[in-house]
Parts: structure tokens; C-alpha cells; sequence
């Protein structure tokens, strides 16, 4: 399943890439960041006026369990100005990220809403700098025993937890593409 998702987002990426080349008042973002609860991402975000529609894939290395998570973001950008691009710095950002790590013990799957406010800092006309902070709200936490625990056994890390309301934070650098 993991390949085939892989695969059908990359797809997707460049469908709405393609799609995209013949309007002017389109563009594209090349994304790559690191946060909660995205973690290490690449991804793709397109802009139409002062909107942007943004879809990511990430991982994370550092954790024994087979992880990886796919988010889907809708920005609005709202105030300031840049002497690069007519886009608005100041953002708003409503995000879904689904979150499936797999270890020896468990597998557990996440849904959460990631309402955030930002600021982008335009670098060069094509690069920047993005920071974001704000709540990511657990919507769904499925968690499906693989085998029975035994007492020495804590279990497998977690990707986020299990509280319903954290914080969340994230960091994306930037590639205008056109």
C-alpha cells in the first residue's frame, strides 16, 4: 500500500503541474521542510492569486518504525508585501495529515486537522524561507495490536502521541518553479 500511495501522490504532483503550464496566473512552489507533524517533507504547492494549494509526503528516519504521512494544505495569504512577488507574506494555513507508522508491536494510523499562521521570507524572486506555528487537532487514532506485550515491553515510539490538542510548528524552504 505504501508504494502504491507513493506513487498515485507522485502522479498527482505532476498532473497538477501540468496542468497548471497554460494559465499565467498560476504558479509552483518546489516545498521541502521539516515539522509537526509532517516531518522531513517534500512537496508541491500551487498558487492561484492569493491562495495556495499544497500537497506533501514525508518520513522520518530517526524512528525504528516504518513511517510515513501524506498532508494536504490550503493557504491564504492575508497581509504585508514582498518586493519579489505579489503574493501576500502573511498566512493563514489549514492542513489534513494523515500519519501511519508501523513497528515489531503495533501499527497506528492519524488523522489530524493542523490549523497554522505564518510568514514567508522571500529570499530571491525564486527562493524562501517559511515558518509556520499553531495546533494540530487529533481527529482519528487507530491503533491495532500485531502481537501481545509483555510486561518488559513499553511498546513502539510514537510519531505524535496521543493527546487530542499539542502544538505544532513547521519549517519549509521554497523553489519558485515559475
Amino acid at each position: 500500500m505504501k508504494n502504491s500511495l507513493f506513487t498515485y501522490l507522485i502522479t498527482s504532483l505532476v498532473f497538477m503541474l501540468a496542468a497548471g503550464t497554460a494559465t499565467a496566473q498560476q504558479d509552483y512552489n518546489l516545498t521541502g521542510g521539516n515539522g509537526t507533524p509532517e516531518m522531513v517533507n517534500l512537496g508541491l504547492r500551487m498558487r492561484v492569486d492569493q491562495k495556495q494549494y499544497g500537497l506533501s509526503i514525508g518520513t522520518n528516519l530517526a524512528y525504528k518504525n516504518q513511517n510515513f504521512n501524506i498532508s494536504a494544505d490550503y493557504y491564504y495569504h492575508f497581509a504585508g508585501n514582498s518586493g519579489y512577488t505579489s503574493l501576500r507574506p502573511w498566512f493563514i494555513k489549514s492542513g489534513l495529515t494523515f500519519l501511519s507508522s508501523e513497528g515489531e508491536w503495533e501499527k497506528r494510523t492519524n488523522l489530524l486537522l493542523v490549523p497554522r499562521l505564518g510568514r514567508e521570507f522571500n529570499l530571491t524572486s525564486e527562493f524562501g524561507v517559511a515558518l509556520e506555528v499553531g495546533l494540530m487537532l487529533m481527529l482519528m487514532d487507530q491503533n491495532k495490536a500485531k502481537k501481545t506485550r509483555t510486561d518488559e515491553v513499553t511498546g513502539d515510539l510514537d510519531v505524535i502521541g496521543s493527546d487530542v490538542l499539542q502544538p505544532s510548528a513547521g519549517l519549509k524552504i521554497f523553489y519558485r518553479l515559475f
